[in-house]
């Protein structure tokens, strides 16, 4: 298996972080790279799983660009639809391409099974 990078969001690390011994056990262990993100930290700005993803542009684009496989799971009405627009922008970015030629790049993605969303309607 190639790179793993694990990006997780939640409202307080404290609070909702779901998995978090497992989570930073697989990181030390060599597994995954961890990405978090938190919402809802008192005296910090939000932070959600598709500024990470836009942050790290290039990461994304070389692993998925490799063949590498993006699940997304979560909020389908707000989260889902943020980080394909993060994706579409960081393709837009790298590639000079048209808002349709991006979008085409991540239906294909869809399409051969590379980007697979289980995702709800919040």
């Amino acid at each position: 298996m190639g790179e793993a990078h694990l990006y997780f969001g939640c409202r307080h690390p404290e609070h909702d972080y779901l998995y978090r011994e497992e989570f930073e056990q697989a990181e030390k262990d060599g597994v995954v790279t961890l990405h978090t993100a938190f919402s809802r930290v008192e005296g910090t700005d939000k932070c959600y799983v598709q500024h990470l993803m836009k942050q790290d542009g290039e990461l994304v684009l070389k692993l998925l660009e490799a063949g590498a496989k993006l699940y997304i799971c979560g909020d389908g009405s707000r989260m889902a639809p943020q980080v394909e627009e993060t994706l579409i922008g960081s393709y837009r970015d790298k590639h000079g391409a048209s808002p349709e030629e991006a979008a085409g790049w991540l239906a294909g993605l869809e399409s051969a099974g590379n980007y697979v969303k289980d995702v709800w309607a919040g």
